[in-house]
């Protein structure tokens, strides 16, 4: 179906993808992983069409059809959901607008023009029947509903919410007759029954699927192989089996390359250390003697000894050396330790918090505590309230009721957007408007958190929403809470900074209250309490039913 052949991509003169080749099979669903940055985005916007390699090749058979969802759609705004939708549809979509024109002509017709336009109209409602034309409101139905979009199929797009336009666009791929789907965090603003649904949707489909996902259990649950990009060489490899097939197999392999690094480091150590010697004797031998056979011989063995050294040189050059393995790097939350809380130390006391917005009440009446040990999911559908509740508790906008934050308790927010950063600024100058650090400190403390060389120097409006997340974080850090509020973390992360952030939360000792959808980071961030948001009314649910 697909065939990727020595593809190479640049831009500005660096190189982004060199010499990437792979092939899909019809049905196949792979996942494509890799840092930001890497390259992800670039390469299924090849695939699709809207870049142009530099060099290779990108066959797609011609009775398929792409259909792409970018992480940050174009909307079309001066259309309503239903018209987005059947456009999406393609020929289908065409035809159904086509049906409704033709009603509204035949209502307004003078009775000369109605029997031609009855012909016009039964052939256009012959082609629709057949093609299934009359199951599309249907399906978009069921889509819309799978997606948690709760909205009139003529509202127009531009009243929409930026979550509820990402859903829409993920709905309109669905509904498309594309049979190659290439999906670009699809699962970003989806709340956990919307995430199974698609889960659902994509094992069940016939379709081929190359998925861009930092979601380790949708990944898991959808694909049969992953595809890597490695961003210090630019190259692509492929791997078998599931996410976490791919994360061990990986693993495994740079253990062994640590192993087989150190024994070949070790190797030539004794080589050389060999050579020093056998040098260093030759010419004890040669200063120390008259006779001119042992001369002689001790520079024969000189001779050998520089041949020897010449040669493990020219093997090195040729780089036939295991290389050294990469070191990973992990963000660093161990300084958020030095003010530990004790265990049944109060933290957070919530009673009959009541609030809303324009007059409709979102939050009826929640109460809570949290103490120094919890560590807490805070759950619920999208708009049940989480993060109007989050916000009640860091006193950022008006409730009834009662919030008691414990004493000497800093709460530190990483909040879904990071909307107050100054986009006109650079990120180490934010950074450094919140430290006395000199530049090289600051410059040294951001890469800590995986913001390294120029990223440091990009201007904030410049940034991806991981990379704000990251900035956010370490400022978070910066600040000495001893109390971590984080709303929906993971969203725009790639895996490896997520994994990167999970290790330094296991790390934390502190309480934590987390909004997330991210099965796989709620468990390894070890969360030892879970309360459930539902239309408003909260209640504490066994962990080990979520």
């Amino acid at each position: 179906m697909l065939r990727v052949d020595s593809v190479s991509k640049a831009y500005a003169g660096e190189p982004v993808l060199i010499d990437i080749s792979f092939t899909l099979a019809p049905g196949a669903r792979v996942g494509l992983v890799g840092p930001n940055g890497s390259g992800k985005s670039t390469l299924l916007r090849l695939i699709a069409g809207d870049l142009s390699p530099d060099s290779g090749t990108i066959w797609i058979d011609p009775h398929s059809e792409a259909g792409y969802l970018p992480q940050y759609p174009v909307d079309e705004l001066r259309l309503s959901v239903r018209q987005s939708l059947r456009r999406a549809a393609g020929r289908l979509g065409e035809l159904g607008a086509k049906l409704d024109a033709l009603e509204s002509r035949l209502a307004d017709s003078p009775a000369g023009q109605v029997e031609s336009l009855l012909d016009e109209y039964a052939a256009v409602q012959d082609e629709f029947e057949r093609r299934g034309g009359y199951a599309l409101e249907s399906r978009m139905e069921t889509v819309l509903s799978g997606l948690a979009v709760d909205v009139d199929l003529e509202t127009p797009i531009s009243a929409l919410s930026g979550g509820t336009k990402t859903k829409l666009s993920l709905a309109r791929l669905l509904l498309s007759e594309a049979n190659l789907l290439l999906l670009d965090e699809p699962t970003n603003y989806l709340d956990l029954p919307a995430l199974l649904w698609l889960e659902r949707f994509v094992t069940e489909s016939d379709r081929s699927y190359i998925i861009v996902s930092h979601d380790r259990h949708f990944l898991d649950a959808t694909i049969g192989s992953v595809l890597e990009l490695d961003p210090t060489h630019h190259t692509l490899r492929e791997w078998p089996g599931t996410y976490s097939d791919y994360t061990a197999a990986r693993e495994s392999e740079r253990r062994k390359q640590v192993e087989a690094y150190r024994d070949q480091e070790l190797a030539i150590a004794r080589i050389e250390e060999d050579i020093r010697r056998t040098k260093e004797q030759a010419r004890r031998t040669e200063r120390g003697t008259s006779n001119d056979v042992l001369r002689r011989y001790a520079k024969k063995v000189a001779r050998k000894a520089v041949v020897r050294e010449r040669r493990l040189q020219r093997e090195m050059d040729r780089g036939e050396q295991i290389e050294k393995p990469l070191p990973g790097w992990g963000l660093h939350l161990v300084d958020l330790n030095r003010d530990p809380i004790g265990d049944n130390r109060l933290v957070v006391e919530a009673n009959d918090v009541r609030a809303g917005y324009g007059g409709q009440e979102v939050l009826h009446g929640v109460s809570f505590t949290l103490r120094g040990r919890d560590r807490v999911a805070l759950l619920g559908e999208n708009g049940s309230g989480k993060t109007t509740l989050l916000r009640c508790i860091t006193g950022d906008m008006p409730y009834t009721g009662s919030v008691k934050m414990g004493p000497s308790i800093r709460a530190g927010v990483l909040s879904q957007e990071q909307g107050d950063l100054p986009p006109s600024s650079t990120v180490l100058d934010v950074f450094r408007s919140r430290t006395e650090m000199r530049e090289d400190e600051a410059r040294t403390y951001l890469h800590k958190f995986l913001i390294s060389g120029d990223e440091a120097l990009k201007l904030i409006s410049a940034l991806s929403y991981g990379q704000r997340a990251k900035l956010a974080l370490a400022m978070l850090v910066l600040c000495g809470a001893n109390f971590l509020i984080l709303d929906e973390p993971t969203s725009h992360m790639d895996l490896p900074a997520l994994e990167a952030i999970e290790e330094a939360l296991a790390a934390f000792t502190g309480p934590v209250l987390v909004v997330s959808h991210d099965r796989a980071f709620l468990e390894s961030a070890g969360m030892n309490r879970v309360l459930l948001l539902d239309h408003g009314e909260l209640t504490e649910v066994d962990v080990m039913s979520v």
